[in-house]
């Protein structure tokens, strides 16, 4: 059993050192980055710390001025959104005034419609009565005829 074990780690050396390359890697990224800095010498660092300066002075500048004209523009638009809420304001109640005199002349006309509605069936029923007549007496009379055109 002990053989075994010894044989089994050994091998497991092995295979770790030929195929687990973690050192090397390391050692080549230490290399790179060590290069890296010495021949650049932090020149990548100084520029960026020169570019945020620049960006916070900006900032600081910009930022003030830019808070008080869009101030200045908000003020502007509120003011120009007021008027137009009154000049809309204004158009509803014309709107709604126009609306409510239409209302009262449609319930005019509705009601002199159902006058003229009610005024042409009373007109017809005497219409026809009246036709009801006169076809009752042509009958009669057509009935008179024909009596004495038998009776002769």
């Amino acid at each position: 059993m002990a053989a075994t074990e010894a044989i089994c780690r050994d091998v497991g050396h092995v295979v770790q050192r030929v195929f687990d390359h973690k050192a090397a890697l390391q050692g080549q990224q230490r290399f790179f980055f060590k290069e890296f800095e010495t021949k650049r010498g932090f020149r990548e660092c100084k520029r960026l710390e020169q570019v945020k300066t620049v960006a916070q002075s900006c900032s600081e500048t910009l930022s003030s001025e830019a808070v008080t004209s869009l101030l200045q523009q908000l003020e502007e638009y509120e003011a120009k959104a007021a008027e137009v809420m009154r000049s809309l304001d204004g158009l509803m109640k014309e709107k709604s005034i126009e609306a409510i005199e239409k209302g009262c002349n449609k319930e005019k006309l509705s009601d002199n419609w159902q006058l003229f509605v009610d005024n042409m069936a009373e007109r017809r029923m005497k219409f026809d009565a009246d036709i009801e007549e006169e076809l009752a007496t042509a009958r009669k009379q057509l009935n008179e005829l024909k009596l004495q055109g038998a009776a002769a």
